[in-house]
């Protein structure tokens, strides 16, 4: 129950649709949740390699050299859109072996994880498309609990990323902080504040059946089939403890996560490598200053993440970036399986929320990821890959280059009119880091966002 309750929070923003939404009596107790979301705003980037343009603000493009003008610096981007908007739905089932039962089924209209339509590296091309974010069954004992389907994985952002406006800023890659899986997993609680969890986790991302990263696999050199026989595993340790007071759901956690799995790459020489991938964090919320008699004027929340990773992809460890789920590896378009190339990864996260008032708060975020990418990565393109490949005045080049560091800052005020209603006005900038150096590009991408959001919780 409590990890159903944490992954809808994570999801929508849920806390006021699970504790306001009415019920609806079916077959067995069904209640109904969600939230609509609609955003405006402005970049000074145009998205242009997003395939659309509420995204902006993930993986900037390189800003162009001095004197030379592209057509997606010059000109920004308006931003407009209601995908963000969601579904959910809460079952109350009757007992078995002695456990109450729960189904969850959670949905949204930002398209498919991470992949364009079109089977592309970009971001959803597919914006206003609902998809099936989870779907998960669950057994619940007094001090176990066991769930089954698609579901958010144990590692990930702190989940107070959800006051976030720009979600593919702060998570550069889609849908949320923590990935969503196939997978089977058990949780024990030890004691009142201990608990541990294990899982086993498709070893690849079936959540839209592409191959990751899609943009390779009808190359015709490299063929990226996924036939791994053993299914990935994580792992948790959690201590959580209302010692130092709560704020609304959050009170002190300190957690460490892992993951481990393998991914079989099959080459068009019918040739095979299979490449390990595994991620390792630990996290923390801490209440600094906790509220008073449920009244959160003058509460202070601040929380972090570090991780570290290798074979999860250049961006994020946990972030849904290119080719849907995680990108395990890169493969140049060869087909010399050594030809394998795989950017171990670090970084951080780091949050922290005042409340001026009971309802208004602010929030500022930091995130920083760097990968270490190998001459070979570097060398072919990874992201950004442009429309034109006649740069400067064509757009993008064809041959950008890795990402070899990102940094995200952002801020925002946060006015909850009551429990069903939400407005919020943010700011972020995001900076990234390319090689190699192009005539006629800079080494970094940046931009600004500027975003005013409305939400209604139901």
């Amino acid at each position: 129950m409590k990890k159903t309750l944490v992954i809808m929070l994570a999801l929508f923003l849920a806390i006021p649709a699970i504790s306001y939404a009415g019920s609806a009596t079916s077959r067995w107790d069904l209640t109904i949740g969600g939230n609509i979301k609609f955003d405006m705003g402005w970049s000074d980037q145009s998205g242009g390699e997003s395939g659309n343009a509420m995204w902006t603000g993930g993986i900037p493009d390189r800003n162009p050299a001095s004197g030379v003008n592209t057509f997606y610096n010059k000109y920004g981007a308006q931003l407009w859109g209601a995908g963000e908007t969601g579904l959910n739905f809460f079952v109350k089932g009757p007992d078995a072996w002695g456990a109450k039962t729960h189904a969850l089924i959670v949905g949204d209209f930002t398209g498919f994880w991470g992949v364009g339509t079109d089977g592309t590296l970009s971001v959803p091309g597919a914006y206003n498309t609902f998809d099936l974010v989870i779907a998960e069954m669950g057994f619940d004992w007094e001090n176990t609990s066991v769930t089954a389907g698609v579901s958010g994985s144990f590692w990930g952002q702190p989940m107070t990323w959800t006051e976030s406006v720009g979600w593919n800023t702060i998570n550069l890659g889609g849908k949320g902080g923590a990935p969503v899986f196939p997978q089977v997993t058990a949780v024990e609680r030890f004691t009142k504040n201990w608990s541990a969890g294990f899982g086993i986790m498709s070893p690849y991302n079936t959540i839209n059946q592409l191959q990751s990263p899609a943009g390779f696999v009808g190359a015709g050199n490299t063929y990226q089939f996924f036939e791994t026989p053993m299914p990935a595993f994580e792992g948790k340790i959690v201590y959580s403890s209302d010692s130092c007071g709560k704020i609304g759901p959050w009170q002190l956690l300190v957690e460490a996560d892992g993951f481990w799995g393998q991914v079989r790459y099959i080459f068009a020489n019918l040739d095979n490598k299979d490449e390990n991938e595994w991620n390792v964090d630990l996290k923390m919320v801490l209440p600094i200053i906790p509220e008073h008699n449920g009244n959160k004027a003058g509460a202070l929340l601040f929380d972090w993440e570090v991780f570290m990773s290798q074979g999860a992809g250049q961006i994020g460890s946990w972030d849904a970036n290119a080719g849907g789920g995680w990108l395990t590896a890169y493969f140049p378009t060869r087909t010399d399986p050594e030809d394998l190339a795989s950017a171990p990864l670090w970084g951080a996260y780091l949050h922290a929320k005042y409340y001026i008032t009971d309802a208004v708060g602010f929030n500022a975020w930091y995130a920083y990821t760097s990968s270490d990418p190998s001459r070979a990565m570097i060398k072919e393109f990874a992201f950004n890959q442009g429309a034109a490949a006649g740069f400067p005045t064509g757009g993008a080049s064809a041959l950008e280059g890795a990402v070899t560091s990102m940094q995200a800052y952002a801020a925002n005020i946060v006015y909850d009119v009551n429990p069903a209603v939400r407005l919020t006005f943010e700011w972020d900038y995001t900076v990234a880091q390319y090689k190699p150096a192009i005539t006629g590009f800079k080494g970094n991408g940046s931009n600004n966002d500027w975003r005013i959001s409305a939400y209604y919780f139901f």
